[in-house]
């Protein structure tokens, strides 16, 4: 209850604010991708509104690691690339940051230059799979063949091989682990962006999508710790959004922004073949 009335509470200084036109930018920008989504990899080039100078109101209760001790992040994002990834590696980038892109290799084609951005960003590319499918149901033979398959096409359009694998929907089990060559890297916060994005909240109101990207925002900033690897989706204007809210309020904060890769290296954890890991810590 307590934190209910808080997002609540949030949600008023936010409308109070004028935050409302937040919205209504969220808007044309979801028009200008959907009109754009079945294009070539030129849609990478479409004009996205920049937000309006800090547009979220920080939230009170963002936990904080104690004195000495450092504020290591590692921010992810799945399904892409796609449009939406130039813009979230810009704001990371204004932050000083790397994240993680766990890229599916059949739409690699189409956004090699989004790929090759990340790489020369410093950010890091890794591997989502081939098409998005739901690997505990692949034979061993068929897995095999995906993960090699989208090895190969992040590698020929990226120019540098992925070495950490994220499962679709996060379905692993213990057999299938066994047969991936690369650390399985899972999460410690789950945004569920995914439940809001524009596709499935049409008809919500203006009042309703308030409520849900404080929500989305909150689930990330009350959370996090130090080795967290946070999920999002760098495929929906929504996300584009919360992930600018999340890396202006955690940087204002002195959180640093690592790659999986990096996070792992800089907390001396060497992950291993076919293990699954969540964080590191």
């Amino acid at each position: 209850m307590i934190a209910l009335k808080r997002v609540f509470s949030v949600v008023t200084v936010l409308t109070i604010t004028g935050l409302g036109t937040f919205f209504a930018d969220v808007k044309n920008n979801l028009a200008a991708h959907l009109n754009n989504a079945q294009g070539e990899e030129t849609t990478t080039t479409t004009t996205i509104e920049e937000p309006a100078a800090d547009p979220y109101i920080r939230p009170e209760g963002v936990h904080e690691a104690p004195d000495g001790h450092e504020k290591l992040v590692a921010l992810t994002f799945d399904d892409g690339p796609s449009p939406i990834s130039s813009h979230v590696l810009k704001s990371i980038d204004n932050a000083g940051g790397h994240a993680t892109f766990f890229c599916l290799g059949d739409r690699a084609e189409e956004y090699q230059s989004t790929l090759k951005k990340i790489v020369a960003q410093g950010s890091e590319i890794a591997s989502h799979s081939y098409s998005h499918k739901r690997l505990t149901r692949l034979s061993s033979y068929e897995l095999e063949k995906d993960l090699s398959m989208a090895a190969e096409a992040l590698a020929d359009f990226s120019g540098t091989a992925p070495a950490l694998m994220r499962p679709p929907y996060g379905a692993i089990s213990d057999d299938m682990a066994g047969q991936i060559n690369m650390p399985v890297i899972l999460w410690s916060i789950d945004s569920e962006d995914w439940r809001y994005c524009e596709q499935l909240c049409q008809n919500r109101s203006d009042e309703q999508r308030q409520r849900d990207f404080v929500r989305v925002v909150n689930s990330i900033l009350d959370y996090v710790q130090d080795g967290d690897i946070v999920l999002m989706h760098d495929l929906y204007c929504f996300t584009q959004d919360v992930a600018d809210a999340v890396i202006t309020e955690l940087h204002h904060k002195g959180w640093q922004f690592v790659s999986v890769s990096d996070l792992f290296k800089m907390k001396g954890i060497v992950p291993q073949p076919g293990v699954v890991y969540h964080c590191a810590r």
